[in-house]
């Protein structure tokens, strides 16, 4: 009878480590992280790998807020022209140091169903999202963090028209 409880309870034990560790997994990495690709983000480092959050959680900002990133972006971009209106969606990160990079893209038609855009307009965006270097980091007292940032650009009328 004690053999019956022993593997009963080693098996139990085995079930909860298993348990604990998808868990933490499942905690620790959220669906949609950026994940480092040498090719596309050349040296861009941030401070701590396995935590990075949204920015909505965190206190990351521009200096001046959306609305500067608007006035500094927005008259630059306006050469660019577009085939389709929709909706261009940046993901990047802001690491520790108030730098950005790891920049990923998703483009929608009105419909919010998925379209192509040149990449070289993407990156004549991603350049002029590059030189921005106001950023606040997510900040406690004593630390700074790594955090994720989302900023969307408006197409109407083959012209950008709004970042939001």
């Amino acid at each position: 009878m004690k053999s019956k409880t022993n593997i009963f309870l080693v098996i139990s034990a085995a079930i909860a480590i298993a348990l604990t560790g998808w868990i933490y997994y499942q905690m620790s990495h959220k669906v949609g992280e950026l994940s480092s690709n040498k090719e596309t983000d050349g040296n861009f480092k941030v401070c701590n790998e396995d935590k990075i959050p949204n920015y909505y959680g965190m206190d990351t900002d521009f200096v001046g807020g959306k609305k500067a990133i608007k006035n500094k972006l927005l008259g630059n971009l306006q050469n660019l022209k577009f085939e389709n209106s929709g909706l261009i969606t940046f993901r990047f990160i802001v690491n520790c140091e108030g730098d950005i990079g790891r920049f990923r893209t998703q483009s929608t038609n009105l419909r919010l169903e998925k379209v192509e855009v040149e990449l070289g307009k993407l990156k004549s965006i991603e350049k002029a999202l590059s030189n921005l270097k106001d950023w606040n980091p997510a900040k406690t007292k004593f630390n700074s963090y790594d955090s994720y940032y989302v900023l969307n650009f408006k197409i109407r009328k083959n012209r950008i028209v709004d970042i939001f």
